[in-house]
């Protein structure tokens, strides 16, 4: 979804306290300032830990707009208004949002926890299949 930041600011998932963002190409982090340690700790560990699908989620976005938004909320229970699904031992949330993928922590996690929010966002980027737009060709044989 080539998603605004007006559409996201509109959405359940954003929260007042993001004042703060690190983008880079399709993966996007949002987090208050106050967190700002930890949402750097998480974006040199993407760029570390997931060379290969980073590169492989530029080429999705690419071609689609869509985006994988990393949500820091600033307390569980902020977290629990967009995720009111979420059982309350999960340190985190994985929701498809039209076509970006979603991702929300409940509040700052331990450092013990953020292998598991690795291995999500590289699951998430290997099956990530965001709907392909309809080439104006295609359109017309409809």
């Amino acid at each position: 979804m080539r998603s605004s930041y007006t559409t996201l600011m509109q959405s359940k998932y954003f929260n007042p306290a993001f004042n703060s963002a690190i983008f880079d190409g399709p993966v996007r982090i949002y987090f208050a300032q106050f967190h700002e340690a930890l949402a750097l700790k998480i974006y040199f560990m993407i760029q570390q830990q997931l060379t290969k699908e980073v590169a492989k989620a530029k080429e999705v976005s690419k071609v689609s707009g869509a985006n994988i938004l990393v949500m820091i909320y600033p307390t569980a229970d902020s977290f629990q208004l967009s995720f009111e699904n979420s059982k309350n031992e999960h340190p985190l949330e994985c929701e498809r949002w039209n076509d970006d993928m979603v991702v929300g922590l409940r509040g700052p996690i331990e450092d013990e926890k953020l292998d598991l929010l690795i291995d999500t966002l590289r699951l998430t980027m290997e099956n990530w299949r965001p709907a392909e737009p309809v080439r104006a060709s295609a359109a017309l044989e409809l």
